[in-house]
């Protein structure tokens, strides 16, 4: 009976650890992200929310020369998944990894490029120069990525 029990406690143990081991991103939100680049040294915001059609809401890209962060958001969650499908899925340069409830692409070759949808919300940091991985890391974990 007490190994019975042992191996229950252990199973129960494995299963909490595992689920705590997932990230649950949360949305971001316009505010939030135009909040933390107004306070961002070097840093300029773009409107490109024009050069889209009318699925997208807000297109802000927020850049110091060598690192851009885009903040994308689109009318559903749907139109948010299919622009990851048409501009990143079929391409062999980004490795993509889609879940239900969010999705995270990144490219390897030539340039660092690292991108988080959470419902209708895509942010995505870019440099052409690799050294830069740790400030675009750094940048999105601060969003909450």
């Amino acid at each position: 009976m007490k190994k019975i029990v042992k191996k229950v406690i252990v199973l129960v143990c494995a299963i909490l650890i595992l689920a705590g081991c997932t990230k649950d991103y949360k949305k971001l939100s316009y505010t939030s992200y135009d909040e933390y680049f107004k306070d961002k040294e070097g840093y300029i915001q773009i409107d490109h929310s024009n050069d889209y059609g009318l699925d997208v809401i807000r297109s802000i890209e927020s850049g110091n020369g060598s690192i851009q962060i885009m903040y994308m958001e689109f009318q559903d969650e749907k139109d948010a998944i299919d622009y990851i499908k048409t501009s990143y899925v079929s391409d062999k340069n980004y490795k993509v990894k889609l879940k239900d409830d969010y999705s995270v692409v990144k490219m390897t070759k030539d340039k660092y490029f690292k991108l988080y949808r959470v419902d209708n919300t895509i942010v995505y940091g870019t440099s052409l120069n690799k050294k830069d991985k740790k400030e675009i890391n750094s940048i999105l974990k601060d969003l909450g990525y």
